[in-house]
């Protein structure tokens, strides 16, 4: 009986890692959008949604690096940016597969999740300070009632989403 109560804390532990890895992971993404909407506030008056949302999508295939270069940051949000970058980079590059022969110890995954719990601590105090920032630029988050008018209040379906040519398999 011990050893599945031993198995079950580790499962357990794995669940935590991988959990705050992924909520980390998203949260780095997410943070591309917020760079996306202080771009956003640089184009041209007059500029339609469709141009615009080229625009998105060509900053999509931005590195994060490059887009923190360009987003006229004041010095120390832009180092905090790089940071953030390189956080995200080693992240997902390195880090789990670093642990990765270790994380068979459920008393392991409790340390790795102590530091996934300082990169999010890190991760909430940079996102308020862009906030911030953002919200002296005057960028304020769309209403649910904005986007339903923008027609955008719903994603997509997800067959288009990875079979948008003529909805079927590659």
């Amino acid at each position: 009986m011990t050893e599945s109560v031993e198995a079950d804390e580790h499962r357990v532990a794995w669940f935590v890692v991988m959990g705050a890895y992924g909520e980390i992971m998203l949260r780095f993404q997410l943070l591309e959008l917020s760079y996306s909407s202080i771009l956003a506030m640089r184009l041209k008056n007059g500029t339609t949604l469709d141009q615009g949302m080229a625009k998105v999508a060509g900053w999509d295939s931005q590195t994060g690096g490059r887009l923190v270069g360009v987003l006229g940051l004041p010095d120390d949000l832009k180092i905090e940016g790089h940071k953030a970058v390189n956080t995200r980079n080693h992240l997902a590059h390195r880090f789990l597969r670093d642990r990765a022969p270790y994380l068979h110890d459920a008393n392991f995954c409790d340390h790795v999740a102590s530091e996934l719990a300082q990169v999010a601590a890190r991760l909430d105090e940079f996102e308020e300070r862009l906030d911030a920032y953002k919200e002296n630029l005057g960028i304020v988050d769309l209403t649910d009632e904005e986007l339903k008018e923008m027609g955008l209040a719903e994603p997509p379906d997800p067959a288009e989403w990875f079979f948008p040519a003529h909805g079927s398999n590659p």
